[in-house]
């Protein structure tokens, strides 16, 4: 760049097979003919229409113009080098499907923005291109900052990000955030900006753009220096002079946001909310931000002011002393402290569902089950719902990748099954996270809504219920992570999870072990429906079945029925159960699934945990690409945990009592040191010496942990660990891409470690 060259476009700006794809010996250039060809033509329209400002050739062109930014930021070499980042080992054809998958990703949040259009027309210097036409600029980070170093570039979804696209030059585009636009020198340029999501429909005026900034010349070279900052490797100018800005801009990169910064006086055409009603009656409500719901202020923290004592309780909500939590974690590894935790809103639902059914007032279990009525349902869902507004920032409330040995549980979710693995594994690591079983009901049409058909919901309502109970001693005290599931807050992440499993389980059948456990769940759910039906129903019922059945024998059979309906806990005690308002939606899921287990282990730096064969097979073959099998090259330290047994409680109350006392902390801490070790890159003559010196810390831990738990044999049963440590972790293209998508700025590039749990 720092060389004067009197070249054609054509060499500068031109790389050959940049596009190519390859298959065997045939070579393919579709993509730069059949892509890239629409796209260019359909962009240069787009373009003309913004530069001549015609309202109607705009409104028409509106979408194609963003669509033709967007493709002008990925395709470029640069653009290709950010997308391998973010990806293991890429070939060219695999980097030509991921830039097609991810395109368009930018276009929702540049279009809710501040769009401005200004004019070289007065001044003698003109605008210039670069090799890279799409220019992100934030002025918290200089071009010698680590978030700018090639081939990265500052989020777009950060409030002081701006975007500069040369137009032709004459013109350019100038691209805001709506927050600092409104209010540059109070917001934080690097936070990100409101409900900063990718991928989703956004109400916007095609009309508002600012066109009333006619610049200076010295004004046209600031903007110029700052796309010659971010350039690859070419630029290109009307005259020898103006390649070079540099030479004639004083002030400092973050000074350089002044000239940016659209008019004040203009900023009327944006922001505020807005409404829309429908010929049937129906409406449609936005804010700003592209929110459908008006933000939940009861779920903010006032600010505070100074940082928290070291035993005070720290901010984020975890419930812990500051000392003992965010107090040595940077800001990008602490959770956000500005609204109300993970933890806190489990807190508030438990709460509020032992008000909602009257448990703080005496009642008891069987009074719910007699007394469950659809208000109640309803209320339970509305509550949960509003602690959960489907614009929520998922990831700023889950934990951050930090030093933790943190797991994410992946099987069933199920109160009968809730006690054994899931909470069990909260003895051997020091987190865990398991998903909410709840429906949000602003996730689900109305006709499968818990607020809109509550008498649907009562049976897995009751279910969830104790899965919630069973668990809360742990969320309480921060064992337990209890989140909702990502998908429910961002739409475009759903369709990826349901394209790829779709795809996926055409290729795998249901474990055996997994398949029986699943019968034994349903085998069971029927029986319970049986109990719950009527008594006219179950006379219908058993008639059918046993056509010659005596009448006393009838009457024992009914009674039988009613007293195992009075012993079972989940069970309802209330007739029409199965009325007219319908039956019961009666849901098993085995959850997260492979793809979203993946990402949020990565997201929260967790390793998994399963009690699924089903999954642990997934896990495993995932790794063993083309016939290759991946290779293991902790394989001594992992032979040495599965050798052992480790104890599994059938009660909960003597879990938390084990875990609060103390009891296997030594195990705990051996095991977080195994992972964060396997996480270092160590050279390989190095590696077999720190393997010897975990397996002989592992060791030494077990068998103190044997010690300590001798006395609690007899309530005890053995479970097994399978470990698996593969090399380069557990790692899929699909949810790299994912992660790419989904706006998560701060992740693990891969599952480092994963356990599967058995009853031994």
């Amino acid at each position: 760049m720092n060389e004067y060259h009197l070249w054609p476009r054509s060499k500068c700006f031109r790389q050959r097979d940049l596009y190519t794809t390859f298959l065997g010996p045939y070579i393919s250039d579709e993509i730069e003919r059949k892509l890239f060809g629409g796209i260019d033509d359909m962009g240069s329209r787009a373009v003309r229409a913004f530069i001549q400002g015609d309202p109607a050739d705009c409104h028409h062109n509106f979408s194609n113009f963003f669509q033709y930014i967007d493709a002008q930021k990925i395709r470029t070499p640069k653009g290709l080098n950010w997308i391998t980042t973010h990806y293991k080992n890429l070939e060219q054809n695999q980097l030509m499907y991921e830039m097609q998958a991810i395109r368009n990703m930018h276009c929702t949040i540049w279009t809710e923005g501040v769009r401005e259009i200004v004019s070289a027309e007065e001044s003698d210097r003109k605008f210039i291109l670069s090799d890279h036409p799409v220019t992100i600029y934030n002025y918290a980070f200089s071009p010698a900052h680590e978030q700018c170093a090639y081939p990265n570039d500052p989020s777009i979804a950060l409030k002081g990000t701006q975007t500069i696209f040369t137009l032709d030059k004459e013109h350019c585009l100038i691209l805001t955030n709506y927050e600092y636009a409104n209010n540059p020198d109070t917001e934080k340029p690097t936070e990100k900006r409101a409900h900063a999501k990718h991928f989703r429909s956004s109400l916007v005026r095609t009309d508002a753009f600012i066109r009333s900034r006619r610049l200076s010349e010295e004004d046209v070279v600031k903007i110029n220096l700052i796309i010659k900052s971010r350039a690859r490797r070419y630029i290109a100018a009307s005259d020898k002079d103006g390649l070079y800005p540099e030479k004639h801009v004083t002030q400092d990169w973050s000074e350089l946001r002044e000239v940016l910064l659209p008019p004040s006086r203009e900023l009327w055409q944006y922001g505020g909310e807005t409404y829309v009603g429908y010929e049937d009656g129906g409406t449609y409500y936005q804010d700003a931000f592209g929110r459908t719901m008006p933000e939940n202020k009861h779920l903010k923290k006032p600010k505070r002011q100074k940082e928290p004592g070291p035993n005070e309780p720290c901010g984020c909500g975890s419930g812990k002393k500051y000392k003992k939590c965010c107090r040595n974690k940077s800001e990008s590894e602490r959770p956000t402290w500005e609204v109300l935790s993970i933890r806190e809103r489990n807190l508030i639902f438990y709460n509020g569902i032992n008000d909602i059914l009257g448990l703080t007032k005496g009642k008891t279990w069987d009074d719910v089950r007699r007394d469950l009525s659809n208000e109640q349902v309803k209320r339970i869902h509305e509550l949960y719902g509003s602690l959960w507004p489907i614009e929520s920032d998922i990831f700023s409330l889950l934990p951050k990748p930090d030093k933790c040995l943190r797991a994410l549980y992946t099987g069933i979710i199920d109160p009968r099954v809730i006690s054994g693995i899931a909470l069990n594994s909260a003895l051997y690591l020091d987190e865990i996270i398991i998903l909410h079983p709840f429906v949000n009901p602003y996730s689900v049409k109305e006709e499968f809504s818990p607020v809109h058909v509550p008498h649907q919901h009562k049976q897995q309502t009751l279910k969830n219920i104790i899965v919630l109970f069973t668990l809360m001693p742990f969320i309480e005290e921060g064992f337990i992570h209890f989140i909702p599931d990502p998908c429910v807050f961002d739409a475009h992440l759903r369709n990826q999870m349901f394209s790829m499993a779709n795809e996926r389980s055409k290729q795998r059948e249901i474990d055996n072990k997994d398949y029986e456990l699943m019968e034994r769940l349903a085998k069971d759910d029927f029986e319970r429906t049986i109990l719950m039906l009527s008594k006219d129903q179950q006379e219908s019922q058993i008639k059918q079945a046993i056509p010659d059945i005596l009448e006393k024998q009838l009457e024992k059979l009914l009674e039988h029925i009613e007293i195992k309906k009075r012993e079972d806990p989940l069970a309802l005690l209330q007739d029409g159960v199965f009325s007219e308002e319908g039956g019961q939606l009666t849901m098993m899921s085995m959850s997260p699934n492979f793809e979203i287990s993946l990402f949020l282990a990565q997201v929260t730096g967790a390793l998994i945990v399963t009690d699924s064969h089903y999954r642990w097979n997934e896990l495993t073959d995932s790794q063993n690409k083309e016939g290759v099998e991946v290779g293991y090259n902790w394989g001594d330290l992992t032979n040495c945990i599965n050798n052992f047994e480790y104890i599994m409680c059938a009660k909960p109350d003597t879990v938390i009592y084990l875990r609060m006392s103390g009891i296997l902390g030594k195990l705990r801490k051996t095991l977080r040191e195994i992972y964060s070790s396997i996480q270092n890159e160590i050279e390989p003559e190095e590696r077999k010496a720190e393997v010897e010196r975990l397996k002989q810390l592992f060791t030494q831990a077990y068998e103190s942990s044997q010690k300590e738990t001798e006395g609690l044999l007899d309530q005890c049963i053995k479970t097994k660990i399978e470990c698996a440590i593969p090399v380069g972790g557990f790692v899929d293209n699909n949810v790299q891409r994912m992660l790419l998508t989904s706006g998560s700025d701060n992740h693990l590039n891969s599952v480092p470690m994963a356990m599967f749990m058995e009853i031994a």
